[in-house]
Formats: structure tokens, C-alpha cells, sequence
């Protein structure tokens, strides 16, 4: 089957997503014509001569075949030639405004990455068919079995994202130190990538940076691979992901991929995956309006982040410090079904 192709390719949430997906449609024996946006971003040499081979396929592209879009809802108005047009995109709020609405109205088909924003695309009115399309990991390099390197005895939670209040990152310092004001053996460590957040200046990262400066919290630097990613988690012991909200978390999934018991807020997307099998929940009592004074300026809801939240985000880190856990059986059966393939079949079933 043709397929235009139409994505960013590069090491955001979005590029890494598409990449993947890309990748298993490929295998599919399907005739892919890629129209990036932006300027691809590749980490091997594999990756560069399939995007190469792919975007060459522009020149002989089919007009009336199928285009898969993968972008942001408020950007969906040009398509890849006259086909039936399918857009995918990935959102955290619960609101649409007049010109988000407007774009999502435009695709012939929609994929939403969870029940929960296939919900919050029905109810803005959107008529299309809406297909839930879960996002997926890589258990080749985010594996269960890839051996931890660190050999001291402390028990190390780690969170994973860019520096946004939307992470939670203004809380969780507090939190940890709450949790454990005295010991010494538990460790809080946080990898956020700083190039992702385009929209914050050099002082705003120095400032995110010292509110987690402290003995027993590590900021840290200097992953350049998916790889060495998956080997940071290998080293930790328990994925603590207290978001305000999200359009689906790869990265939650992947700690749960390699094995980690995960905190995470019963809330947005990643109730896709995340259940009380596999994840210690954080319930949600009520949301607010969604402000960080930068992207979120009110417009649509997100989880509130209050006392009892708190209270029961600090009790499942006891929990889990004391009893040193450090596994999670369930959370791997979890991702073995959500797999990149699988996220391209379901894509595939849909435009066939």
C-alpha cells in the first residue's frame, strides 16, 4: 500500500514517535513517500538511509494515496496530495480553542493515543472517526534484562522529562525531601533534556536546576542516546512520574518496560497503561486551570496537584523505599503488548 508520510523526525516527543512508527509501517511493505517537518534529526547510520530512501520517494509519489499526518492539533490544515487524509496528534488538556477545533476538523480520520483523548475530541465536537492508536517502546534497547552498573546500596528514584511545571518539577523537590528528610541511603535523580524546551531562556533552566540542588538529588547531563537513557533507568530503582498531565509519557513507559515499579498520577493519557497492577496510583480529586505563565496560559484543565496528592505520592515512596522494591512484572507484560509494531498495525488496519 502507498503511503504519504507527513512528521517530524527528531529527538522530541513527537520525532521519536514518529520515527518509530515510521519504521514498523516500513516493515509492513508499504510504499512510504516521507514528507518531514522540520529538519530530520537521526542517531545512526541506519536511520539516515532509510529517511533518505523514504523522502527520495517524493519524486514518484502517489497523489491519490493515504496521508498519515502526526502533528500538533492546532496545525492540521495542509495535507500531502488529495487522499484520504488521517492526523494524529498528541495534546495534554481537556480544551480546545476556536482554531485547534478548526484543524481537527479538517483530517478525513483522526488517531488519538488514549481513550481519554479520543474522549476530549468527541466532546469538542469533532465528527471524524477517532481510532485509539496507543504509542509503544522499543523493548530492544529499553530491556528488562540490561544489567545495572551502579553497585552502591541506595534505593534511587528517577524522573524523566523537560523542565516544565506541567512535570510536576516544581513539586517534586519538596516532595522527596518530605518523604525522607534523614536518610541518606535514597537518592532523587532527574534527567530533562533542555533542548526540547525552546521557549526557556538559559537563567529559567539555572533556576529549575537549583531548586534541585541538594546532597541527596542528582540533575543529570550529558545523555545523548536512547541507549544511554535505558541505561539510566537500568541504574535506578522506581520511575516517579507525578505529572499534571500528558498526551501519552514514553517515558513512564519505558521504566515500566525495564522492569522499575512507577509512580504516576491516575490522570490524562497515560491511564492508557498505567493501572493499579502496574503502577503505584496517585488519585486525582480535582483539576485547575492549566498555568505555567509560558505554553499553558489557562486555556483548558489539568491535574491539581494538592495536599492529598502529596500525601499519597510521599506514602508510596516510603512504601517502596522501605520494602525495597525495585521490580515490576506486571508493568513489563504491560509494554511487551505495546510495542511500536503494534501502533503501526492498528495505523495500518485503519487506512487499508
Amino acid at each position: 500500500m502507498s503511503i504519504n508520510f507527513c512528521a517530524p523526525i527528531n529527538n522530541t516527543g513527537y520525532g521519536i514517535a514518529s520515527l518509530n512508527i515510521l519504521k514498523e509501517l516500513a516493515k509492513l511493505d508499504n510504499d512510504i513517500s516521507l514528507f518531514p517537518i522540520g529538519n530530520p534529526s537521526l542517531q545512526t547510520q541506519e536511520e539516515y538511509d532509510l529517511i533518505v530512501s523514504l523522502y527520495n520517494k517524493q519524486d514518484d509519489f502517489k497523489i491519490d494515496s493515504p496521508t498519515v499526518k502526526i502533528w500538533h492539533q492546532f496545525d492540521l490544515a495542509e495535507r500531502v496530495g488529495r487522499g484520504r487524509y488521517f492526523a494524529y496528534p498528541f495534546f495534554e488538556l481537556d480544551s480546545f480553542n476556536k482554531r485547534e477545533v478548526k484543524h481537527l476538523s479538517v483530517p478525513d480520520e483522526l488517531f488519538a493515543t488514549s481513550e481519554w483523548a479520543k474522549h476530549i475530541m468527541e466532546c469538542h465536537g469533532i465528527r471524524s472517526p477517532v481510532h485509539v492508536v496507543p504509542l509503544g517502546v522499543d523493548s530492544t534497547i529499553f530491556n528488562p534484562n540490561l544489567i545495572k552498573t551502579r553497585s552502591d546500596n541506595k534505593y534511587v528514584f528517577l524522573t524523566i522529562g523537560k523542565w516544565e511545571v506541567r512535570k510536576a518539577h516544581d513539586l517534586l523537590p519538596s516532595i522527596f525531601k518530605k518523604a525522607f528528610p534523614n536518610e541518606t541511603d535514597v537518592e532523587l535523580w532527574i534527567l530533562a533534556a533542555e533542548h526540547t524546551n525552546s521557549y526557556s531562556k538559559p537563567e529559567e533552566i539555572t533556576e529549575w536546576k537549583n531548586l534541585y540542588r541538594a546532597n541527596n538529588i542528582r540533575v543529570i547531563t550529558g545523555v545523548e542516546s536512547h541507549h544511554d537513557v535505558a541505561q539510566l533507568i537500568a541504574n535506578s530503582d522506581c520511575g516517579l512520574y507525578i505529572s499534571r498531565a500528558e498526551g501519552w509519557n514514553l517515558e513512564l513507559l519505558e521504566s515500566m518496560s525495564m522492569n522499575k515499579p512507577v509512580i504516576a498520577t491516575n490522570y490524562s493519557a497515560h491511564t492508557e497503561f498505567c493501572t493499579s497492577d502496574n503502577c503505584y496510583l496517585v488519585d486525582i480529586d480535582n483539576t485547575e486551570k492549566a498555568y505555567d505563565g509560558k505554553v499553558f496560559r489557562g486555556q483548558g484543565s489539568w491535574a491539581k496537584i494538592g495536599q492529598n496528592q502529596i500525601d499519597q505520592t510521599i506514602e508510596h515512596m516510603r512504601n517502596l523505599y522501605k520494602n525495597r522494591i525495585n521490580t515490576n512484572i506486571e508493568g513489563v507484560k504491560t509494554a511487551q503488548k505495546l510495542s511500536w509494531k503494534n501502533s503501526a498495525s492498528i495505523i495500518h488496519g485503519c487506512i487499508s
